[in-house]
């Protein structure tokens, strides 16, 4: 004899078989995300002679490693992240011109904050629009080191780099670089000056000023000044100075350019 709970779950059984799922099996909480994408105002891939394009999906959490990624060739137009936990997640894109770049020529950085949801039981969802990318903003990077001293014996505290667009008179990014910090580069050395607006373009020229202070906030002699040619979408540009003890100088510290991707003056 069945009890009225036996056959309450008997049926309950017999309707997952039915539905080719058995009673143990829990309702997948995966989907597909199906996401076009366009460079710039919809051109093709080779006007901006762009060959493979990459999307990741993450939680914009540092210490978060929960990702996905998905690449493809730029003609096939759109990403596709299978089996991906529902929930709401941010979304980036990179295009490259060949598959061995480590800098992307366009992304969609422009919007950092873009964010994809994804519905769980197996479900595709296509996003409602074309993700735009535009041309990636290019990077300085400013490193510097001291004969057989350091930053504590030389007296430096820190450097101000100042970046302008072409003939100097129109100033883009200005930041303030703590002498002992670590270097953001994976050597540990270089320091990246902070680009939030993208405003450092790849295709312009420029200038930059590196002006050395003490540990009061003083200035140690002039400012270091370099030129650089346009690096390209993406691309680094490196400046290099060096700093060391000089009696022959009223602030007792001398620094000047060493080799560099830019031209000293």
């Amino acid at each position: 004899m069945f009890t009225t709970r036996s056959r309450i779950l008997l049926l309950a059984c017999l309707g997952f078989m039915l539905g080719n799922t058995s009673c143990d099996e829990k309702k997948d909480d995966h989907g597909t995300l199906i996401v076009p994408f366009k460079l710039g105002n919809d051109r093709s891939c080779d006007d901006f002679n762009v060959k493979t394009v990459r999307g990741v999906l993450d939680h914009g959490d540092s210490d978060d490693d929960d990702s996905y990624s998905d690449e493809v060739k730029c003609e096939t137009r759109e990403l596709r992240f299978e089996s991906v936990p529902s929930g709401s997640w941010r979304l980036r894109l990179f295009a490259y011109q060949d598959d061995d770049d480590e800098n992307a020529v366009m992304d969609s950085l422009q919007n950092d904050d873009l964010r994809m949801n994804v519905i769980g039981d197996g479900t595709t969802v296509v996003a409602e629009r074309k993700v735009m990318l535009t041309a990636s903003p290019a990077h300085l990077l400013v490193r510097w080191s001291f004969g057989y001293g350091t930053c504590k014996s030389a007296g430096i505290g820190s450097f101000v780099v100042t970046v302008w667009r072409n003939d100097g008179s129109d100033l883009l990014l200005e930041d303030e670089l703590d002498c002992e910090a670590v270097g953001d580069a994976e050597d540990g050395y270089y320091r990246k000056i902070p680009d939030e607006k993208r405003l450092l373009l790849g295709n312009d020229s420029g200038e930059v000023a590196v002006q050395p202070l003490d540990t009061d906030g003083k200035e140690i002699g002039e400012a270091l000044s370099y030129t650089f040619k346009a690096p390209g979408p993406g691309q680094d540009v490196k400046l290099s100075l060096k700093c060391d003890e000089d009696e022959e100088v009223k602030a007792g510290v001398s620094c000047w350019p060493e080799d560099h991707a830019a031209d000293a003056k």
